[in-house]
């Protein structure tokens, strides 16, 4: 199985030293055992040369069934570890983008709370290619923000994420307590690239306060939208989860919340409706959103106002 595993690996990043790495092994050591998987099933799995490694055609057959016997472990390791009320082996943890960096440290912690004998495995995708991924079992749980089309899903709201408007410490709205939203309609937006669901719900609430000035950033980085903002090219909207990360004291952003109603978002979590662990993830969603709570009482901490 250990053998598989590196031979998966190698076909993921052919590359033989990332491969390792990723292992937590020694290059030489995943070399040796891939020379003897080779050598017990007499193929030649890759090629290999000082610029790249390729996948051989007998070798991408091996791989593939290879991937299917992997899974199917894990199936039965997860199996058996639901008799005992928790879960063993890999989990999938994704997110998106614009809550990778806030959020999963958080989800990580309660992760190895509930379920120390998981090995996570983490991945940054955008919404609607986690759909896919989670429908196709290459990911077992996803976070994500709604309202977005997430198709059969089971999906849990975790906690709301309300957005702040981020200008330049000098603007002129930078100490006020407080904005409505129709402002929006008289300040030039920058916007993350399409294919974010930040994004679109970014572009809902303009689309509400009339706004017509609006600058995409071809950027799926929050902090180089922020700082774009610190420069002086525009304003923009920032859920209040990123901002003791991207608006702290000292980048040059201040954000000030909107009156209610504010824009904002659902943080939430998706998984397969037909997922034997399915019961286990309602429990573990449970003790996401407590996180979240807490953790939402510093969101909007001293970054409001520039010292």
């Amino acid at each position: 199985m250990r053998q598989l595993e590196f031979a998966v690996a190698v076909a993921d990043h052919l590359h033989f030293g990332r491969a390792a790495e990723s292992l937590h092994v020694s290059q030489p050591g995943l070399s040796s055992q891939i020379h003897e998987l080779e050598k017990r099933l007499a193929i030649q799995l890759f090629e290999r040369s000082t610029r790249r490694v390729v996948v051989t055609s007998p070798g991408a057959d091996i791989i593939e069934r290879a991937r299917l016997i992997l899974a199917q472990r894990d199936q039965l390791l997860m199996v058996a570890a639901l008799h005992h009320g928790s879960i063993r082996g890999h989990l999938c943890l994704a997110s998106i983008p614009t809550m990778a960096p806030y959020l999963l440290p958080d989800m990580v912690r309660v992760c190895g709370q509930l379920w120390p004998e998981v090995e996570l495995q983490l991945q940054e995708l955008k919404t609607s290619n986690m759909v896919s991924a989670i429908e196709q079992g290459e990911v077992d749980l996803g976070l994500l923000a709604t309202p977005f089309e997430t198709g059969k899903l089971h999906v849990v709201p975790l906690a709301e994420d309300p957005f702040c408007l981020a200008v330049p410490s000098a603007h002129h709205l930078a100490k006020q307590k407080l904005v409505p939203l129709s402002i929006l309609a008289e300040l030039p937006i920058l916007m993350l690239e399409e294919g974010h669901c930040l994004r679109d719900q970014a572009m809902d609430a303009c689309a509400v306060a009339g706004q017509a000035d609006i600058n995409e950033v071809h950027s799926a980085s929050l902090s180089t939208l922020t700082q774009m903002v610190a420069s002086g090219v525009g304003v923009t909207l920032l859920p209040a989860s990123a901002l003791a990360v991207e608006a702290r004291p000292g980048t040059g952003v201040n954000t000030v919340p909107f009156l209610d109603p504010a824009p904002g978002r659902t943080i939430a979590l998706a998984w397969r409706h037909s997922d034997p662990r399915h019961e286990l993830f309602v429990e573990a969603s449970e003790a996401f959103s407590q996180q979240f709570t807490r953790s939402a009482q510093d969101w909007s901490g001293p970054s409001s106002i520039e010292t």
